[in-house]
């Protein structure tokens, strides 16, 4: 009989989920749906059940064969706990125990950090794992997930490779979702991209135009020579910069791994990240090399399956 895992990856604006096979660990189907406009916790959840209820019933699965269930979540994680998270509404609940209110009891569960299961996902998708790695996720957010000695770090309560909260520089008017100032996600999140941007454009010339404005067209502004989408996207290299700079004196990974949506703009960013990084590198850590995530967007959904199946082999349930 076969056994599934389904590995879900919530995100701002989307919950992406991938259909595995237990023995393999590999993808078989995959799936996005919105991600609820109010994004209760309790909400995100009930759409999550309704859509794997409906898979199971259209293709004639038994629940039994349903094993598994990975959830990455863009919030600080520890055994499933989640004390405040800045993007989506849930603080101080046990995300496992939810779980367990709505699926059949049989059914293993694990929940962890979106980006931080994203570098597991992206590291064990490699021929060769690296035994120490920094990804750094952009996208609406900016997440962080790091591996040491082969290890995931999530810290003593989970905040351990929140990245995008990292202070990075003075900020004095705008506040960060997490409470706090001058926040890396605060630079190279998409909507501060976006605002960054719009603002720039004032009285410049420029390709861009402010009422159709997104990141890609941003960034091939940039690709083009296009002064604004320069200028916008050298802050970002910058910045990210600063913070791999930190991160390499902190934890000296053997890669940083860059993925998440704005990944995609390829060599062109990481060329300047990699610029901006071994300016304020320090000793021989600006030899660390940068390289584009591999999976896209299916790391999250690869490293909650595998998380699953990490949980089951530890309670010997496999």
């Amino acid at each position: 009989m076969e056994k599934y895992i389904f590995g879900i990856d919530v995100g701002g604006t989307n919950i992406k989920i991938g259909v595995f096979n237990y023995d393999s660990v590999k993808n078989i189907k995959k799936f996005e749906i919105k991600t609820s406009k109010n994004k209760e916790i309790s909400t995100i959840l009930s759409d999550i059940k309704k859509f794997i209820s409906e898979y199971v019933a259209e293709n004639n699965i038994n629940w039994n064969q349903v094993v598994g269930i990975g959830l990455g979540v863009p919030c600080p994680v520890k055994n499933g706990y989640v004390e405040k998270c800045a993007n989506l509404s849930v603080n101080e609940t046990n995300l496992i125990d939810e779980l367990r209110r709505i699926f059949p009891a049989h059914i293993t569960f694990a929940v962890g950090n979106d980006a931080t299961l994203a570098a597991l996902g992206e590291n064990q998708s490699l021929a060769k794992p690296y035994d120490n790695a920094v990804l750094i996720t952009l996208g609406t957010g900016v997440g962080g997930g790091i591996i040491v000695n082969g290890q995931l770090v999530e810290g003593s309560s989970g905040f351990g490779g929140e990245i995008g909260h990292m202070k990075v520089y003075d900020e004095l008017v705008e506040t960060c979702g997490c409470g706090s100032k001058g926040c890396l996600e605060q630079i190279c999140g998409t909507a501060a991209i976006i605002k960054y941007a719009k603002k720039a454009m004032i009285g410049k010339k420029t390709i861009l135009d402010s009422e159709k404005l997104n990141v890609k067209k941003i960034f091939d502004a940039a690709k083009m020579g296009d002064e604004v989408g320069m200028e916008t996207v050298n802050r970002v290299a910058k910045y990210l910069g600063i913070a791999a700079s930190i991160l390499a004196i902190t934890v000296e990974p053997d890669v940083f791994i860059i993925g998440g949506g704005i990944s995609k703009a390829g060599p062109f960013f990481t060329n300047l990240v990699q610029k901006y990084f071994r300016e304020y590198a320090r000793f021989s850590t600006g030899k660390i090399p940068f390289q584009i995530a591999i999976t896209g967007n299916d790391a999250g959904k690869i490293g909650s399956a595998l998380l699953v199946k990490h949980h089951m082999k530890g309670n010997h349930e496999d």
